[in-house]
């Protein structure tokens, strides 16, 4: 139950964030202001609200508190998800960019997702 409620938060969310330049491109192509803008506003403000709620899904699965270790891995998930989210526009909006490049946020995105797997895993994960 537990790995359903991570991968449907942690795992959806960074995927739909990551789908907004594709998407900007097919529905602006010739409106370089409002895909840059996308591009540069959305990751952080992503990444806040991602924080936000980290905190207290922490809280919540420690006892009403978030230990330090699970605050720093916590960091390290959001420092992966922007630097995906950066590769994913950066993949998208690059001209001549071999198919293989795409390599690089799927690895960041497995990545995000191991360390947020162990930020949010808790003893109890096991008995479930």
């Amino acid at each position: 139950m537990r790995v359903l409620q991570i991968l449907g938060w942690d795992g959806v969310l960074p995927l739909l964030i990551a789908l907004a330049p594709p998407v900007c491109k097919a529905i602006w192509p010739k409106l370089p202001l409002v895909v840059g803008a996308l591009l540069v506003l959305a990751p952080p403000v992503a990444a806040l609200i991602r924080a936000h709620i980290g905190w207290h899904q922490i809280a919540r699965r420690c006892g009403g508190n978030a230990p330090w270790w699970r605050q720093v891995t916590m960091a390290i998930a959001i420092i992966l998800l922007l630097i995906f989210e950066a590769a994913v526009g950066i993949l998208t909006f690059g001209d001549r960019l071999p198919p293989a490049a795409w390599s690089i946020p799927i690895g960041v995105y497995a990545a995000y997702f191991a360390v947020i797997s162990l930020t949010l895993w808790t003893p109890r994960d096991n008995e479930q």
